[in-house]
């Protein structure tokens, strides 16, 4: 397994990261709406040292992951990202049944179905949805994964509609588990790096999926002994309105966070280590910033 060297850019920290050939190493984005510009800019940093074998996303991550598998580099996601207006275009609507949703995702599904007719898969990638009859997160993986699949796993609950696949209603992937680690270990991921957008959710937040999972009795399994770099914010991006509400500022804000908190991690790795089969070699022009929000 290769890896690009580092390009010209300007950010604070550039490295090179080896893998031996056996390992198998996964992206895995969380759920968290519009927070998910905070993925764009972890990546627009991220991009430049590492590519995945494995791509998995649930909710706004499976639109990030589906891009980032299909080839976007780092700057093509953020200008997306920046350009996402039709997020703050969404209609209010009557809903004509619990699965239809109040609000009208017409220009969203036109901005996913472009999404996927302009990206093609190249690394392999799996979405996670909630089935709503049983209640569990359900993995899909390329190439049985088509736009519907991506707008399914976006689609928050009562929100957003709903969406029939194969006879089954599912719903948003980030409802039972945000970060589904899971799903890349099932795809046999041997180490993971995760981009955790609710890891410090607000309470309401948290309280809402511990209570979802109470009242469907389901526990997200362990991830075992597998080697995990998690990147997330130090605190909650916003609240749950910010969550569901693009707007330019919060956006490039969140950009702007996501690259700095990838780059203290890259820092924190090569500061620490892990394993002797992984690491980091230093860029030519890197420099020292403080670790924040890294977690192994």
């Amino acid at each position: 397994m290769s890896f690009p060297s580092p390009l010209k850019r300007k950010s604070r920290v550039t490295y090179r990261m080896h893998v031996n050939a056996e390992e198998k190493t996964a992206l895995v984005l969380s759920a968290g709406g519009m927070f998910g510009s905070y993925q764009a800019g972890v990546w627009d940093v991220l991009s430049t040292v590492y590519q995945p074998d494995i791509v998995v996303g649930a909710s706004v991550g499976s639109l990030n992951g589906r891009l980032i598998a299909g080839g976007c580099t780092g700057p093509e996601l953020v200008d997306r990202w920046l350009n996402l207006h039709v997020m703050s275009e969404l209609r209010w609507r009557m809903p004509n049944s619990l699965t239809d949703g109040i609000l009208d995702s017409s220009r969203l599904v036109d901005t996913i179905q472009e999404m996927c007719a302009g990206y093609h898969v190249q690394t392999e990638f799996g979405v996670v949805l909630t089935e709503l009859k049983r209640m569990r997160p359900t993995l899909f993986r390329a190439p049985d994964i088509r736009w519907k699949h991506i707008a399914a796993s976006c689609s928050v609950p009562f929100i957003l509609p709903q969406y029939q696949i194969d006879g089954n209603y599912y719903t948003d992937g980030g409802l039972m588990d945000p970060l589904p680690v899971w799903a890349a270990l099932e795809m046999g991921a041997t180490r993971i790096v995760a981009v955790n957008l609710l890891k410090t959710r607000s309470s309401w937040i948290k309280r809402l999926v511990q209570g979802v999972q109470l009242w469907s009795k389901y526990s997200p399994p362990g991830a075992g002994d597998v080697e995990i770099i998690e990147i997330t914010p130090e605190n909650p991006l916003g609240s749950a309105w910010d969550s569901m509400c693009w707007t330019s500022p919060n956006t490039s804000r969140w950009i702007d966070m996501g690259r700095t908190d990838c780059e203290a991690a890259l820092t924190s790795v090569v500061k620490y280590g892990i394993r002797d089969n992984l690491h980091f070699v230093p860029g030519e022009n890197s420099q020292g910033c403080p670790s924040t929000a890294f977690t192994a």
